[in-house]
């Protein structure tokens, strides 16, 4: 991006709103599709007891899992359940769940059909059947997984002319979702970008990337506004792609009271 533009200079052309579905949708090159290297994959994410998300084609909250078994023979694999009945319903009724992980800082992600209630070790898992693909993925892509924040974080951007502040209301991999009160935003259109905005997560440290609006609408009414910005994150640093995993591994435990 040109840093010469203003936000306002830099409004590119409207993102139209996709099915979640088709956000699973990067360049072949990251696609595995060998059963063997599949299994691998998951495995490795099971003996590392690395943390996924997944996020329900019925609910928009994202849910934090691990793997727990692997049958490769069976096409199988075997997932935690929640501590949320809420979200295990959920589980059982979707037919379409949309996992993300990051494994030695490269991001995986797959889709997974329907499950099984299973019992593991007697407590509640997920019995699915192994996917037919997953990307494994080192550039930033990712289908947005939000996270409810249970600390009021901080945004701010720096214009030529002001400085915008914003609560961060939600995180993803994929951006940010932002709140304010000032009532110039209604003119910021669809589109712009936010260069060099600045998240402050408090005592898990400061991220710096370049925000593009592609939602924003007042939520309450004319005479108090409070604006809600969907943003996508632009030119996010790859060394701190980890760092944005625990965070929002962070956010979802905390939310389900889980320790790290």
């Amino acid at each position: 991006m040109d840093e010469k533009n203003s936000p306002q200079q830099a409004v590119l052309k409207t993102t139209e709103q996709l099915p979640v579905s088709d956000a699973l949708a990067p360049p072949e090159d990251f696609r595995i599709t060998h059963p063997k290297a599949i299994s691998s994959v998951f495995r490795q994410l099971m003996s590392r007891k690395n943390f996924l998300t997944v996020e329900c084609s019925n609910r928009t909250h994202p849910i934090v899992t691990r793997i727990l078994a692997v049958d490769e023979n069976a096409g199988l694999f075997i997932y935690e359940g929640s501590a949320e009945q809420l979200d295990n319903r959920r589980l059982l009724e979707s037919e379409e769940n949309y996992f993300a992980a990051t494994q030695d800082g490269i991001r995986v992600q797959f889709v997974s059909g329907r499950p099984e209630q299973h019992e593991f070790e007697g407590a509640l898992a997920f019995r699915a059947q192994l996917p037919d693909g997953l990307y494994r993925m080192q550039r930033r892509e990712f289908f947005r997984a939000t996270a409810p924040l249970v600390e009021t974080y901080r945004c701010t951007v720096n214009l030529p002319d002001r400085l915008l502040a914003f609560d961060i209301y939600d995180l993803s991999f994929s951006g940010v979702g932002l709140r304010s009160k000032d009532p110039t935003l209604r003119g910021l259109p669809i589109g712009t970008v936010l260069s060099k905005a600045v998240l402050d997560c408090r005592q898990r440290g400061l991220m710096e990337t370049d925000l593009k609006i592609n939602y924003l609408q007042n939520i309450q009414d004319l005479l108090d506004p409070l604006y809600h910005l969907g943003c996508r994150f632009q030119n996010f640093p790859r060394a701190k792609e980890p760092e944005l995993q625990r965070l929002i591994t962070y956010l979802e435990l905390g939310r389900r009271g889980r320790p790290d």
